[in-house]
């Protein structure tokens, strides 16, 4: 058995899933299983998975595309190793990425989560901007709070995990959050960290679903997700636990009514979620919208200035310091 197994669930993955899997064959750790999973992909997805002749590599095909929780969740009470991770088909992994995520789980037996700062990149590889995540477990609780500490596809789990948390994850969550979701399920229960050196590179794809739908919803769920933190260190259980799901919704019915009083918010705040990101052609443009919805309203005509004074330094910046992943691929001197 190996020490490790690594679910990667792939629709539509074609121009991404030879980058994502050679950058896991090639790690330096090799004990691991990896199960790459065909969720009824349209495009060349399965053909490019069949090519790879490595006996590491287990495919697994959904006849009918089930999206990533449920097969996840479907999935995941068939692991047997000691540790387990969830990782994205459009995503590349620095060569020594597990070998130092397993390191650390190794060295401390206390710990249950184990991620790692990455690097997010546009669609061709480039850099877009640095992601240094907290390793102390009370810094990382404390901010947790307000945001998710923890990449979803970085962590490796231990197998315990599975039976802490049956649902794994939460169907609440299925269109997007779900790894935030579990990642603070754990942290409140168990030591977790982070690895302080990104050995992640996290591809911001335009097209992806996450992306094109955003919606005041998703927007906010990590205040929901904080919110709910908040309750389980109080209460012992958050509201879906105890299968109160109102109470999640109207804490979200309580957001839209934020949106609502302006109908420009929603514009302005995905320009500011796009411009994050390095999507600049969409940020333009949601805070143009922002102006057309109420051009009267000084804070969009702010916000508008500002994002294009942040687009104008981006492709500065790009001019004299364009960084492709694959210069940050060598081995790093020394532990993180």
């Amino acid at each position: 058995m190996p020490q490790l197994t690594i679910l990667m669930p792939a629709f539509n993955a074609a121009p991404y899933i030879k980058e994502a899997v050679n950058s896991l064959l090639s790690q330096s750790f090799s004990d691991f299983d990896l199960w790459i999973i065909n969720d009824a992909s349209t495009d060349e997805t399965l053909d490019i998975i069949n090519s790879f002749k490595d006996q590491r590599i287990k495919t697994i095909t959904n006849e009918v595309n089930q999206g990533r929780v449920r097969t996840i969740n479907k999935l995941v009470n068939e692991i047997q190793s000691p540790y387990f991770a969830i990782t994205d088909a459009d995503d590349v992994s620095h060569p020594e990425r597990l070998e130092k995520q397993v390191e650390l789980l190794n060295h401390d037996s206390t710990l249950m989560m184990c991620g790692t700062s990455f690097w997010a990149v546009d669609e061709k590889g480039f850099l877009v901007r640095k992601m240094s995540l907290l390793q102390d477990i009370k810094a990382l609780r404390k901010a947790a709070l307000e945001q998710s500490q923890f990449l979803g596809p970085t962590t490796i789990m231990r197998h315990e995990v599975i039976n802490k948390f049956p649902h794994f994850y939460r169907e609440y969550f299925i269109d997007n959050h779900a790894d935030a979701d579990l990642s603070c399920l754990i942290l409140d229960s168990f030591p977790s960290t982070n690895v302080a050196v990104p050995l992640y590179f996290y591809r911001i794809v335009k097209s992806s679903v996450t992306r094109k739908k955003v919606t005041v919803r998703n927007l906010n769920l990590h205040r929901l997700i904080g919110f709910l933190s908040s309750q389980r260190r109080t209460q012992g259980q958050d509201c879906l636990q105890q299968n109160l799901p109102e109470e999640a919704n109207l804490f979200l019915s309580k957001v839209q009514a934020e949106y609502d009083q302006d109908p420009s918010f929603f514009f302005r705040h995905q320009a500011f979620f796009l411009l994050y990101w390095g999507l600049n052609d969409l940020a333009f443009e949601n805070g143009r919208l922002a102006i057309s919805k109420s051009p009267f309203r000084a804070k969009n005509w702010a916000s508008f200035l500002y994002i294009i004074f942040r687009i104008g330094l981006f492709y500065l910046n790009r001019s004299v310091n364009k960084v492709h992943y694959r210069q940050l691929m060598k081995p790093h001197e020394g532990r993180s």
